[in-house]
């Protein structure tokens, strides 16, 4: 896309996105503890309105709640705790740039008791998440809907870097590694799901589906994903079995770019937002009218996937814009 052609609110979001490189930038040669890291970070970063709930009302609150990211009790050490504060805002490998998609291991394995055998569900986290956040994040999921979940780890090259990602992929529209590499792990489990669905009673083929929930960038990632899949010709008899939910999403247009017609199909979708989480403002929420899939609204500040999103989703109090229920709140506690 050539840069004349980017519309106002994309450079208004592209000079937004710059201006919050630059307060990251003053960080990259501190070595403080995390708490104290983060707070400094905050004291620049209410230079630029709402940003400054970030991480809620409260910003030190998340780091020694239940159920929350930013808490040392869901790490394996002290260091792995570190290392996941701090990979948000320093390139942890400066000279080693990841730009492939990384599935992890299940966040449970549920041995043989897996309730949802049918299914298969991914987890697609945002900028500055590092492999122990992610899954973190991924175990809060499989708490809530007592599934594996995969988590497929879209790695961190440090908050300058992941924000130009974001951008290739939100203002650009780009195909880029990231979400290509995306796309083949869930192309490639939906052609597994083929084959079984091949062989399988009609009253349980609507039991099978691969599920995808994604968070921040992980939205803007999963709609370029979406949009390529709509795309490839051998996948569209698979779209009725391919759910996405989205939490916090960055995205301007989903599926990227808007260009769905009537007779597209695009897989089940659900949107998840706080009112006062200004990512999902210049996202989601000022995107509705580009965005397929119901948007559930919450009053609220703070970005955090844990402790700002699921704990409340989880205790039902998102709605939607059309009044109706969420079939994501539906699916909690293994059920179908």
């Amino acid at each position: 896309m050539a840069l004349g052609l980017i519309t106002g609110d994309k450079i208004v979001r592209l000079v937004w996105w710059t201006g919050l490189k630059k307060v990251a930038s003053t960080f990259h040669a501190k070595l403080l503890k995390p708490e104290q890291f983060v707070h400094e970070f905050l004291t620049d970063l209410a230079k630029i309105g709402s940003l400054k709930k970030v991480l809620g009302e409260k910003p030190l609150e998340p780091f020694g709640a239940d159920n929350s990211e930013l808490s040392e009790r869901y790490y394996t050490s002290k260091k792995n705790y570190s290392q996941a504060i701090r990979s948000f805002f320093i390139d942890p490998t400066p000279f080693i740039k990841e730009t492939k998609i990384t599935p992890l291991l299940p966040a449970e394995s549920f041995h043989n008791n897996n309730p949802t055998p049918n299914e298969t569900w991914f987890f697609l986290n945002g900028i500055g998440t590092n492999e122990d956040m992610a899954k973190v994040n991924a175990q809060m999921l499989s708490k809530i809907f007592k599934r594996p979940i995969t988590p497929l780890h879209n790695p961190t090259n440090g908050f300058k870097h992941d924000l130009i990602e974001v951008m290739k992929g939100r203002t650009f529209d780009q195909n880029t590694s990231i979400a290509k590499t995306t796309r083949d792990h869930i192309r490639r489990e939906l052609k597994k799901m083929a084959v079984k669905l091949e062989s399988a009673d009609e009253d349980v083929k609507s039991t099978y589906k691969v599920v995808v929930i994604a968070h921040s960038q992980g939205g803007v990632i999963i709609s370029n994903v979406v949009r390529m899949l709509i795309q490839d010709p051998s996948c569209n008899s698979l779209l009725d079995h391919l759910e996405v939910y989205t939490f916090a999403s960055a995205h301007d247009e989903y599926p990227s770019p808007w260009a769905v017609k009537d007779e597209q199909k695009v897989p089940f979708t659900e949107h998840f937002a706080n009112d006062n989480d200004y990512i999902a403002e210049v996202g989601v929420l000022n995107s509705v009218g580009k965005t397929a899939g119901k948007v559930y609204v919450k009053g609220g500040a703070g970005h955090l996937l844990n402790y700002h999103y699921l704990r409340d989703f989880d205790e039902g109090k998102y709605e939607g814009h059309s009044g109706s229920g969420s079939r994501l709140h539906t699916l909690r506690g293994g059920n179908r």
